[in-house]
């Protein structure tokens, strides 16, 4: 509430206001009563009229008008204070959420990978609105329903004190009773609002991942299972919420039991004053009146109370990730990544998402200013973590780092990140125009750059097939593209921004070989002084790199060139020959088994002969 804290004190203010006016009316209307009681008895019958009431200059007459004035005048003021308190009450309520909601989105965009591995996107996505909400409502009502509350439960015990003490006493006892009540509900309540959140969680994500595989889901055409599965979801989330209502249900009629009781009790303990002359009529009405704004501010608390038991898990979950510690943290004394040709060494770098399960294993090498180094190995083995590690997505459990000279631990995020740029494994698009998809990372740069950029990746020539070109919006993700379109612009986004170091994860793998070898080319140039990191499974890409490291379960079993590792027996042979041969054994593969069965002790299968040229029957058609 700290950036709001004036709209709060204007909203008090009202608030305070409002409830202090509202006593003075009841008040009012009270002492009008009992002067027109006084009239009433004192005056004869034939002069009991209403123009002698209106117009006389008795005092009599002349003050019951002017507390009907005051009266009127008060209920003007009240309205206008009404409105104010409302006007307040809104702007206070939308500025905080603004705030809470940068605020989380701030966060979200500043955590490292590790936060976001470890919460779902669905999870976050209700968190950020539903749950904001759940705090928004409840933070109002705390600030200014709780005041107003207390303000007229105050100033109504006030005023029923100055009429009869012995009713004011009576006005107190339903908050003890309340408050035990209340406190003992909690304890119960809270545990089964939780578990509404958390199977709302659940749907939301299965929502979410529905949108985001229905390319899949209609592929094996698993509609029905995908409905069925959210139905059944829904159904444990509809009886979660009826728990809930059911709680509340019962905890009412209490609370309005607890409050009829007092409020008959009030009017009998009043009515015997009244028989003893101890009260007036005009005293009865204004302890009715008071007493029955104590009664219905404090039935609001079971309302507050349901807000409460919402927001208190919403703000637990919000809290989670407004105070998450970076996973990726900046050292205070951070200085900008000196300027260099983009030389990385790894220094015996053990990492792993999980402690105690290592990724990469013990990895040293150093990658020279502008060369290409390329990194190969079976699924699984850590070759896109390496990549990750060199624009500091995560930091290693052991060894170290560095980009020309400077540990990364050392140099700003920002500095960092804007020298490493990556083409990722799978491409994302934003739903904006193509030139802003290309210009991501520069926003500012001109359309010639932009255009130049996409010749180099490839993509102008799809591009100017667009009616609208690069005006041409793209939809989410950029489903209406093929995927080595997608991917083009995705190489021509990081070309754009000049980096010093380059990172291609696989980045030709949607395209074919002859726009992989124009990519290539093309490239060249923009590789030219710069160091390059290129993770590929095909020869044909590999073999341009000044360096190829081969990863294997996370340690590097083999480096050197395309050449020298051809001349050796390993892994890096191995693809290499199946690439050159096809579905073929390569000969002497009997008498050379693979690096990896040789490790593993198998022997190869022996080779088939060519299969005879046949007419395609039924079988090969299937």
């Amino acid at each position: 509430m700290r950036p709001v804290a004036m709209l709060v004190f204007w909203a008090c203010l009202w608030t305070g206001l409002v409830a202090g006016v509202e006593v003075l009316t009841n008040r009012q209307t009270g002492l009008a009563v009992n002067q027109m009681k006084g009239l009433t008895g004192a005056a004869k019958s034939s002069d009991s009229t209403l123009h002698r009431w209106v117009f006389s200059p008795d005092a009599g007459p002349t003050s019951l008008r002017r507390t009907v004035g005051i009266l009127f005048l008060l209920v003007l003021v009240m309205l206008v204070l009404r409105y104010l308190k409302e006007v307040a009450n809104a702007r206070m309520s939308m500025e905080m959420v603004f705030y809470i909601r940068e605020g989380v989105y701030d966060k979200l965009q500043r955590v490292g990978f590790a936060f976001h591995d470890a919460i779902t996107s669905g999870q976050l996505i209700n968190r950020a609105l539903s749950d904001l909400q759940n705090v928004r409502a409840f933070v109002q009502t705390a600030v200014i329903v709780t005041l107003d509350i207390v303000l007229a439960v105050a100033f109504n015990i006030i005023l029923i004190w100055t009429r009869s003490p012995w009713v004011a006493w009576l006005a107190l006892i339903p908050l003890p009773i309340w408050t035990f009540y209340i406190l003992r509900f909690s304890r119960i309540i809270q545990p089964v609002a939780r578990t509404v959140m958390e199977a709302d969680d659940r749907n939301v994500s299965i929502i979410t991942e529905a949108i985001s595989g229905v390319h899949v889901i209609k592929a094996f055409a698993t509609e029905g299972q995908e409905i069925s599965r959210y139905v059944a979801h829904c159904d444990t989330y509809k009886g979660r919420v009826l728990r809930r209502i059911r709680m509340f249900a019962n905890f009412q009629p209490i609370i309005r039991s607890i409050a009829m009781a007092s409020m008959l009790l009030m009017f009998f303990v009043a009515g015997i004053e009244m028989i003893r002359g101890h009260l007036q009529a005009g005293d009865l009405l204004i302890l009715g009146g008071a007493m029955g704004a104590i009664l219905g501010r404090l039935q609001q608390v079971s309302t507050i109370n349901e807000q409460y038991q919402n927001a208190i898990v919403s703000a637990r979950r919000l809290h989670e990730v407004l105070t998450a510690s970076p996973t990726i943290p900046e050292n205070p004394a951070a200085k900008e990544l000196p300027a260099g040709a983009g030389e990385v060494v790894f220094d015996d770098v053990t990492f792993g998402y999980a402690a105690d399960k290592p990724i990469l294993k013990n990895i040293t090498f150093t990658a020279k200013s502008g060369g290409i180094v390329a990194i190969v190995g079976p699924t699984g083995s850590g070759k896109t973590t390496l990549v990750n590690l060199i624009a500091r997505f995560y930091d290693p459990q052991s060894g170290s780092i560095r980009i020309d000279g400077m540990d990364l631990r050392d140099a700003t995020l920002t500095s960092l990140r804007t020298q490493v740029s990556l083409v990722f494994q799978e491409t994302y698009l934003f739903s904006d125009t193509v030139a802003a998809n290309i210009a991501y990372g520069r926003p500012e740069i001109s359309l010639a750059n932009i255009e130049a950029a996409a010749k180099l990746a490839q993509a102008d020539e799809f591009i100017q097939q667009f009616p609208r070109k690069y005006d041409a919006v793209l939809t989410e993700r950029g489903a209406s593209l093929s995927g080595g379109q997608r991917q083009r612009l995705a190489i021509a986004r990081a070309i754009l921004t000049n980096p010093r170091i380059l990172i291609l994860d696989d980045a030709t793998a949607a395209v074919d070989p002859e726009t992989e070898g124009l990519i290539r080319r093309g490239m060249k140039e923009m590789m030219h002084g710069r160091t390059t990191f290129v993770i590929a499974h095909r020869i044909s890409t590999v073999k341009q790199a000044d360096l190829v490291l081969v990863l294997e379960h996370g340690r590097i079993t083999q480096r050197g060139t395309h050449a020298e590792l051809m001349a050796q027996e390993g892994h890096y042979r191995q693809i290499a020959e199946v690439q050159l041969y096809g579905d073929e054994e390569p000969p002497g593969s009997e008498t050379n088994p693979s690096h990896m069965k040789r490790v593993k002790g198998e022997r190869p299968p022996a080779t088939a002969g060519p299969r005879d040229p046949v007419e395609i029957g039924a079988a090969d058609k299937v």
